[in-house]
């Protein structure tokens, strides 16, 4: 006969940091992103290091599409990251979690003169995160399908390794878009054609459009035929 009180004790247990509980606010994390970190705290510990979003469905009772859209938001708020481990698999890391959570204590006993500098910093990041969510959510409408969690990361990656600007990859999706293309490698192509050329901004896309067109007008399009003049020939009354 099996002992429930042994059963509960093997089943494990996570240690929960307090300053995380008592920073959520400051880290932006709602109720339903705490449950997923929580989650993927626990089934590391368990050695799973990429549970399936099935597993994390199956556990806290959200659909399936609510977990990607909770994984989403924690990658593009920074706080978690997909790794690939000595082993060559992918693992959830929560390494930049760790190093907010660090650079929080760190600045817990700043003066309060520094505290003005710190909430200028702190909306001009939060209005940088605002854009990046809404270029997650855009891909994944255009798309028509939740992003999976590597999708996820190889946008992030365009933000985070490449430095592109969330105007410049809304503007890639709009390309694919129009040529009805709907991946990512699509788009990064794009990308890497306009960092080679240098364009950064919506005037610069639509100046290489035009000179584009200008160039294959040039090269195809016939010389325009002189207008003539249409006139009505009245017929000569006798």
């Amino acid at each position: 006969m099996s002992n429930p009180l042994a059963e509960y004790l093997n089943s494990g247990s996570i240690n929960v940091s307090g300053f995380l509980l008592t920073n959520l606010a400051t880290l932006k994390i709602n109720a339903a992103e705490l449950t997923i970190l929580l989650e993927l705290q626990y089934f590391r510990s368990q050695g799973e290091r990429f549970p399936a979003a099935t597993k994390l469905a199956q556990v806290t009772d959200f659909s399936e599409d609510t977990v990607y859209e909770l994984l989403h938001q924690l990658v593009s708020k920074k706080l978690i990251v997909i790794t690939t481990s000595a082993d060559g698999k992918d693992e959830y890391s929560f390494a930049p979690l760790v190093a907010k959570l660090s650079e929080l204590l760190e600045h817990h006993q700043e003066q309060p003169s520094a505290t003005a500098v710190q909430n200028s910093t702190t909306a001009s990041k939060s209005e940088s995160i605002s854009d990046r969510e809404q270029t997650f959510k855009m891909i994944s409408h255009e798309f028509g399908r939740m992003l999976s969690p590597i999708e996820l990361e190889m946008i992030n990656g365009w933000f985070e390794k490449d430095h592109y600007s969330a105007e410049l990859v809304q503007l890639a999706l709009r390309e694919a878009v129009l040529n009805q293309v709907y991946n990512l490698k699509y788009m990064d192509r794009i990308l890497l054609n306009w960092k080679k050329h240098n364009v950064q901004s919506a005037a610069q896309v639509e100046a290489q459009r035009e000179q584009r067109q200008q160039q294959s007008a040039g090269k195809g399009e016939r010389q325009p035929l002189p207008k003539v003049p249409l006139f009505k020939i009245k017929k000569d009354q006798g």
